[in-house]
């Protein structure tokens, strides 16, 4: 991290503390927003991309939260995607 960046241990503070008061969640919202603004577009999206990734998992990840996918020959976990055509990320799930 750079030098003039708080210790690790306040930003991630501030950052829980957003995230608990779904501070995060509205910034995005307005962010993605203003970019569909800029775009002439609606606000809200008509249509979104799903896109997934397979990434392969060290021996240290439980068996529980993993899995196989078949078609790439991977052991590990999937990635989900979603998003718009401004490019702006809807929505991660691991």
């Amino acid at each position: 991290m750079p030098s003039d960046f708080p210790p690790w241990p306040r930003g991630y503070a501030f950052f829980a503390r957003w995230r608990d008061a779904g501070l995060t969640a509205e910034l995005h919202e307005r962010l993605r927003g203003a970019v569909r603004d800029a775009e002439g577009r609606d606000q809200e999206p008509s249509a979104t991309v799903v896109d997934s990734q397979s990434v392969k998992a060290d021996a240290t990840v439980a068996l529980t939260s993993r899995g196989f996918d078949a078609g790439k020959k991977i052991n590990g976990r999937k990635r989900h995607l979603l998003t718009g055509r401004c490019h702006v990320v809807g929505c991660v799930s691991v």
